[in-house]
């Protein structure tokens, strides 16, 4: 019968159908993944989500804040919002990081207000009743003055930093430094991301082993995979995201810190290789459980690292011209 399936539609059309197949399900397995693992319909917020709302609301509040002309009591009721949900989450956790910060964003909100004639009480007794609790607040929150000239003096020849990082397939047999690692991860914080959710995780393997069995699930890593000392995969929490808009927003963020990350270890003199990672469901599945990455989070990048040896060769890697690029309507 399947022979005679076979030999009835067309190769060329058993083919097309098959790849449609293909490309459906795996839309289909994506869908599902954000469904399930994004803040879009779940009813019991964890302590991931609920940190992620704090920041989006505190975010709204800053970008507020920083306009040349703000409006007094702008956004009340995401304030209004802000202040509840901190309380809740304060009361569930307790005070860290970002709770901190979305407190003295409110006091910051209070204090504009306050500056120009317009008292908010109610708010304000909310905001020192949370505040009492908190044996120490030495974290920044609202906004930062800062001068031109602050920012021009770190000007940097970015043109040719940028044009001298070549992917590097050639490592030097010397180990990279934990603390390398941790500093570029602290400049790759700088990365934008959406309402400054900042969903983006990096792992880091320094065993041959784990490493030899990660590699295998990237083809891009042959004849030189070996040759790195460190392999670090950067991933997205669906956690942080909400709605059928921001379906994407993971790789967008995820995409700018995988750069910024590997920008930030040029910067202190280590080669990188960005190895991709566009598997099917079943392969990042396969791949998560080696790299003991929860199910939760959506793979962006894999990165091989090493010190770089004296000499090496690199591709040329030919850029389009700006022309081709550039659209200017």
């Amino acid at each position: 019968m399947n022979s005679y399936i076979k030999n009835l539609i067309p190769k060329i059309t058993s083919t097309k159908i098959y790849k449609n197949y293909q490309l459906l399900r795996e839309a289909f397995l994506d869908i599902d993944k954000y469904r399930k693992y994004s803040a879009t319909i779940s009813q019991n917020k964890n302590r991931s989500m609920s940190e992620s709302e704090l920041i989006f609301y505190y975010h709204k509040i800053e970008k507020g804040l920083s306009l040349p002309k703000t409006r007094l009591k702008f956004g009340y009721e995401a304030v209004e919002h802000l202040t509840v949900i901190l309380e809740n989450y304060v009361g569930k956790y307790g005070w860290e990081k970002v709770a901190i910060v979305a407190l003295n964003t409110l006091k910051a909100y209070v204090k504009y207000n306050e500056n120009n004639g317009v008292e908010l009480n109610h708010l304000g007794n909310r905001i020192l009743k949370l505040e009492s609790s908190l044996r120490l607040n030495n974290m920044q929150g609202g906004i930062v003055e800062i001068k031109k000239e602050d920012i021009e003096k770190n000007r940097i020849d970015f043109k040719s930093f940028a044009y001298s990082r070549y992917s590097i397939r050639n490592f030097a047999d010397q180990e990279v430094d934990l603390s390398i690692i941790e500093e570029a991860v602290l400049i790759a914080q700088k990365s934008p991301s959406v309402c400054n959710r900042q969903s983006s995780r990096v792992y880091v393997y320094s065993d041959k082993e784990i490493q030899n069995e990660i590699l295998k699930h990237q083809n891009g890593n042959r004849g030189f995979g070996h040759l790195a000392d460190k392999i670090i995969i950067v991933t997205s929490k669906l956690d942080h995201f909400i709605g059928h808009g921001e379906r994407n927003q993971s790789y967008i963020d995820g995409g700018m810190y995988s750069m910024s990350l590997i920008y930030a270890l040029h910067s202190l003199g280590i080669g990188t290789c960005p190895l991709n990672l566009a598997l099917t469901n079943n392969a990042e599945k396969k791949l998560k459980e080696v790299a003991r990455i929860d199910n939760s989070e959506v793979l962006m990048m894999m990165i091989a690292v090493g010190h770089l040896p004296t000499n090496l060769n690199v591709a040329a890697s030919i850029r389009r011209e700006v022309s081709e690029v550039l659209k200017i309507i």
